[in-house]
Order: C-alpha cells, then structure tokens, then sequence
C-alpha cells in the first residue's frame, strides 16, 4: 500500500483531517455551518464527497459530524464510534458536562447547534483497520470525551479527536477540553496513546501538538481528579 498522508482541512470552529492513500478517508466532518467550506478544502485537493472512501468521525458531537448527512447522500459511508450513534441521529449534543470554567460561557451556544441527522453504517467497537478503505491507518474507540470517542492512528501522528485541544490564543499549546463526559476514561486514552510515542497529535480544535509536550503537560491536559480546571 502507498504511504498515507495526513492534510488537515481547518473547518469553521473545528478541524476536518484527510487521509490519502490509495483512496481517501475523511476524518471529522466540520460544523453543520461547514459545508461549502469543506466542498471547497477537497475541490482543492481535487476531490468531491462522493470520491471519499469513508467518513471516519472521532465522536458524534455536532462541530464534528455536522456535514456527515450530505456525505451519506453522495453513497459514502460513515463510521463512528459505539455509544455515539445516537448523537448522529438526533443531530444534537447531548449531555455536555462542563471539565473547563470556559465551558460554562459556551454551553449555551454549543446545545443550541443542530446538525441533519444521519445514521452511522459502521460502529467501531474496538479497532478498525483503515486499509480496506485504501490508507494505511487504524482506529481505537477509547471513550472520555464522550463514550464513543476514538484515535486514529497515521504513521507518526494520532488524530485524537477532542481528548485534547489546542489553546484559542495559543494553538499548538495543549489544553485541557471545555467538556468531557469521563475524565478517567480521558486521561486513560491519552497515557496510552503517548505510550505510543507519537511524534504529534492532532486534535479536533487547534493543533498540531507536540507529544512530549503534552505528556508534560498531562496533569493538567487530563487531571486525575477530574475537576474543572482553573486555568489553560
């Protein structure tokens, strides 16, 4: 198999990932606001939707899977992790607890988004090998961020989703997410992840992350107490 690539395609207010090989997988999927400015990122790569092998989406949280219906309609699949599927169908974040004293100031605007609904074709319990879908990567479902949360691993890199972010005013600076349904589960992923040794990670909002830089970070990236932080 041909060498992946990794091309992020920043969205509105989260970021997409393309993943080329053989044939081209997407990961994420943008904001339900996001679909001419994801058109327009493939056209760039010289693509349209109905030329993506697979959606691969990191969880079901809307600013993630906002444009995954118009996908579906052009015959593509679209794969998430198990315990999201509901999200998708409703189109709407549900529990949504607060891990950020941002959180609070954003809460508001973040349940009122609603994207189309779509129903997943693929529920990823485990692993899942992307090389049926013509790039040499795989995917674990971990949980935190939401139950259904996965990794993508690409050669060096692991697309980690919304287990982490990059700062607003400092983007590759790593920090902990405003919302996460299992701090645990969260902080579990990104030791094991690191163990790994990825050279970056590349997160759902902001990025790229240097992984050492995170693992020194961790403590407060992912506390093990789980409470909101008070800072970063």
């Amino acid at each position: 198999m041909s060498a992946t690539t990794v091309t992020p395609l920043p969205m509105g207010n989260s970021n997409a990932y393309l993943l080329r090989g053989e044939q081209a997988v997407l990961v994420d999927a943008g904001g339900p606001e996001d679909g001419d400015r994801l058109r327009d990122a493939l056209s760039a790569q010289g693509l349209q939707p109905r030329d993506i092998a697979l959606v691969l989406l990191t969880h079901g949280h809307n600013d993630h899977s906002g444009t995954a219906a118009s996908f579906a309609e052009a015959g593509v699949p679209i794969a998430v992790g198990l315990g999201d599927e509901q999200l998708l169908r409703t189109g709407r974040i549900g529990a949504l607890p607060i891990s950020h004293p941002a959180g609070a100031l954003l809460k508001p605007m973040v349940l009122r988004a609603k994207a189309r609904p779509v129903e997943a074709d693929i529920l990823v319990e485990d692993r899942f090998d992307l090389s049926p879908y013509g790039v040499d990567a795989h995917a674990e479902r971990f949980g935190g961020h939401t139950p259904g949360s996965l990794v993508v691993r690409v050669g060096d890199d692991t697309l980690v989703g919304d287990l982490v972010r990059g700062g607003v005013l400092r983007p590759r600076s790593p920090k902990r997410h405003f919302f996460t349904e299992d701090a645990a589960g969260v902080r579990r992923a990104l030791m094991a992840e690191l163990d790994r040794s990825p050279q970056r990670l590349l997160p759902g909002h902001g990025g790229p992350l240097d992984a050492n830089e995170t693992r020194q970070r961790l403590d407060k990236v992912a506390p093990a107490h789980g409470r909101p932080a008070t800072a970063g």
